[in-house]
This record gives C-alpha cells, sequence and structure tokens, in this order.
C-alpha cells in the first residue's frame, strides 16, 4: 500500500478548530488584558516628564552696521551649528554637580545624569531638555532649575552665545510611563497568539477520527457504514414531533 500525503488542515478545519475553542480563545484574552491592566496601573512605578525648551542665540551686530544682515545669517547658521555644542556641554558632570547645589543635594550628579535627557531636531537654535521622575512635582522644579542653570553655564564657558527659555517646563498631569493602552494591547496579542497555538497543538495532538473521510484517507478503507450522532437524531425527532402536534 503507497504512503498516503500527511494531511493539511483546510479552512474549514481552521474554522472549526477556532469554534471549538473559542470560548477558550476569549478566556486567554481577557485575563491577559486585565493581568496587564491591574498590573500597569497598580504594581508597575509611574513616571513624569517635564520638558522646557532652550533657543541658542547669539551676538549680533548693530542694526545700522554694514553687512550686518549677512552677518546675521551667519550667526544664525553658526548657532545652528553649535547647538550639539551646547548640549554636549550641559551633559557634562560639572552642570550636574552645579544643578545638584541648586537642588540643595537632594540628588547626586550622577541620579540627574540619568533623570535629564536632551533633544535636537538639528534644523533649528531650538533644543528641548526633559526630565524624568516618579513625582510630576519634582519634574517641573529640576526642569525649572535647569532654566536658571543652564544659561549661566553656557555663557560662562562661551561668550558670545547663550540660552533663552524658549517655552517654561509645565506640571504634568499623567504618566509618560508605563503606557496602559499599549501594554494592554500587547497583553491582548500575546494572549490571542498564545490561545491560538495551544488550540492547533491541541487539535494536532488529537488523534481521534474525526470524519469519515479521515477513515479513507489515513488507512485507505471505504467507509461502508457509520453510527449516526445520537443527539442529533434526538433533537431532529423532537422538532418533528413538536411540527406534528402544531399541525393537529
Amino acid at each position: 500500500m503507497e504512503e498516503k500525503e500527511e494531511a493539511v488542515l483546510s479552512f474549514k478545519d481552521i474554522l472549526g478548530v477556532l469554534r471549538k475553542n473559542l470560548i477558550f480563545i476569549i478566556i486567554t484574552c481577557l485575563v491577559f488584558s486585565l493581568g496587564s491592566f491591574f498590573v500597569t496601573n497598580f504594581l508597575v512605578t509611574k513616571h513624569y516628564t517635564s520638558t522646557i525648551s532652550l533657543y541658542v542665540e547669539t551676538v549680533d551686530l548693530q542694526p545700522d552696521s554694514q553687512n550686518s544682515a549677512i552677518y546675521s545669517l551667519n550667526m544664525q547658521n553658526y548657532a545652528l551649528k553649535l547647538v550639539n555644542t551646547y548640549i554636549r556641554m550641559l551633559d557634562t558632570n560639572t552642570f550636574y554637580t552645579k544643578l545638584a547645589t541648586e537642588l540643595n543635594d537632594k540628588y547626586t550628579p550622577d541620579e540627574l545624569s540619568k533623570m535629564i535627557s536632551y533633544k535636537s531636531d538639528e534644523t533649528t537654535e531650538v533644543f528641548d531638555v526633559s526630565v524624568v521622575s516618579e513625582s510630576p512635582t519634582e519634574s517641573k522644579v529640576i526642569a525649572d532649575t535647569i532654566a536658571e542653570v543652564a544659561p549661566e553655564t553656557i555663557s560662562n564657558l562661551k561668550s558670545n552665545a547663550k540660552l533663552k527659555v524658549c517655552d517654561e517646563a509645565q506640571l504634568p498631569t499623567k504618566p509618560s510611563s508605563p503606557s496602559l493602552s499599549r501594554n494592554v494591547i500587547i497583553a491582548f496579542a500575546i494572549g490571542l497568539l498564545l490561545a491560538l497555538v495551544v488550540s492547533f497543538i491541541r487539535h494536532f495532538l488529537d488523534k481521534k477520527i474525526k470524519y469519515d473521510d479521515e477513515m479513507t484517507t489515513i488507512l485507505d478503507i471505504p467507509v461502508l457504514a457509520a453510527i449516526p450522532s445520537f443527539d442529533t437524531y434526538i433533537n431532529q425527532k423532537g422538532k418533528n414531533g413538536g411540527a406534528k402536534d402544531n399541525g393537529k
């Protein structure tokens, strides 16, 4: 007898597996989603971000000076190129030490360096300084202190350039991390994937012959007769009996 090819799941079989395990899939997705909601809300530490925007300004010539327009444009390009330099000047132990002193040594310079980040789009003379902490108030206090200390630090290092605050720090009203919606969606996706994998593994590990055509495919033996489902027969008989009673 020739070897038969391995059976492949048809679209009908896939729908059958999904229907059979629908309750299991729904419960698994709900458990993962609710678990993520609970953990994110009550167990994971929340962090708050307060951001200030600083503007790099250079010293221009007097308006009546000859070639002042060209000089002003050159100074603007010069400031644009120096944004990363000023960020590097602020991202130093010297600056964090001075900042820690202004904050009454509530934080060490190393702790402040981990809480503060810088961002520049490299197309303007403006860059952002963000402070992340576990308290919205503390984030704003540190950001406000940076707004005071940073311009002085830059002016001491570079006499022909200075920083100005173009957007003051705001008190955070909601945590910047973790993201509740993102975590719930990720947990739901993981639960759905896990439930599908388990459902199909159970299907493939089930060695019982479920359909008449499987008998022919696997054993190469024609089906002469089959025992019908008694539940289906009884239900059908009940419907027919009910229809006859209604017809009397």
